[in-house]
């Protein structure tokens, strides 16, 4: 049985007659998939606002517990859809926590976002849930490094910050000596990252899969550009859709539940022992998915949305 990323496979939510005032919390109002979603539910009669999260002014308290944009109440959103970058996450996330304390649906939640945001962390929760995970070490110094490696892999390491996207800060060290000095380097400025083994038969190659709701909606193979060891669409690399095998739909599923996202970009990397995750993004772009599956992954969202409004 597999999976294929076409139109046919995007699950058709219940559609229901009241229009909805659409919160979605975004910075870049011009970046392709917050225009997506803004004009996807404009299309289907809804009410979108793209919100800058440092607009928001949260109130505890004092007059009372309210939240205000731009000097205005805000708590008359049916549903906010956080589409929080590395600069606006951490106080997005305050933002997003204040609208659930109000009784406003979100679609993801601030402890989900967070967790999934923190590569060590949710590496953590996925492998107590079970799930296969490349092997990952986190140090506060190198003293015993050299002697703990030989349980993480070989030769090359690959080090990844602790917060990061599109590939940025990731670094490729082949030798004891620039790896060590690495670390200490990233230690003496209090930096904090993941060391996990180059899997080299995986050839640069990942897949990354859209959950939306519980269902897989699209894949792509993204493959590494030559000389390049990221498979990030922002450091070069390209997109095709594939068939997605059922073990990798459900890995991409589960693990996105066991984050507690409604929403996510699940990446898998292909080993000799079976796909990995390695990491479940809680804000996921997918310009480069609609562009080579040719499914309007705004538009599925915008059901989505619309049918857990209804129900929350």
């Amino acid at each position: 049985m597999s999976f294929r990323t076409t139109d046919e496979n995007v699950k058709t939510w219940r559609l229901v007659v009241k229009k909805l005032k659409i919160g979605i919390l975004s910075r870049g109002p011009q970046n392709h998939s917050t225009r997506s979603l803004s004009e996807a539910a404009l299309i289907a009669g809804h009410t979108p606002e793209i919100l800058d999260p440092f607009g928001f002014y949260l109130h505890i308290g004092g007059t009372g517990n309210r939240i205000t944009y731009e000097g205005k109440p805000a708590e008359d959103f049916d549903v906010i859809v956080p589409r929080l970058s590395r600069t606006t996450a951490r106080y997005g996330e305050e933002v997003v926590a204040h609208f659930e304390w109000i009784g406003t649906p979100v679609i993801n939640r601030a402890k989900p976002i967070a967790a999934a945001r923190h590569k060590f962390h949710s590496l953590r929760i996925l492998a107590q849930h079970g799930f296969p995970v490349p092997p990952s070490l986190t140090v506060g110094s190198s003293t015993f490094l050299e002697n703990t490696l030989v349980e993480v892999g070989n030769y090359p390491f690959i080090l990844k910050p602790f917060y990061g996207t599109h590939g940025r800060g990731v670094m490729l060290l082949d030798t004891p000596t620039s790896l060590t000095s690495t670390v200490d380097a990233l230690c003496d400025l209090h930096q904090d990252y993941v060391i996990q083994p180059f899997i080299a038969e995986a050839d640069g190659i990942d897949i990354r899969v859209l959950v939306i709701g519980g269902e897989a909606i699209a894949a792509m193979k993204r493959s590494a550009p030559p000389g390049e060891f990221r498979a990030n669409i922002h450091k070069g690399a390209s997109g095709e859709a594939i068939t997605l095998p059922e073990e990798y739909t459900h890995l991409a599923i589960e693990a996105t539940a066991a984050l507690e996202l409604e929403i996510a970009g699940v990446d898998l990397l292909e080993t000799n022992e079976g796909p990995v995750v390695l990491e479940v993004n809680p804000s996921p772009g997918f310009e480069e998915l609609e562009s080579v599956t040719g499914i309007n992954i705004a538009n599925a969202i915008i059901k989505f949305i619309t049918a857990f409004a209804q129900e929350n």
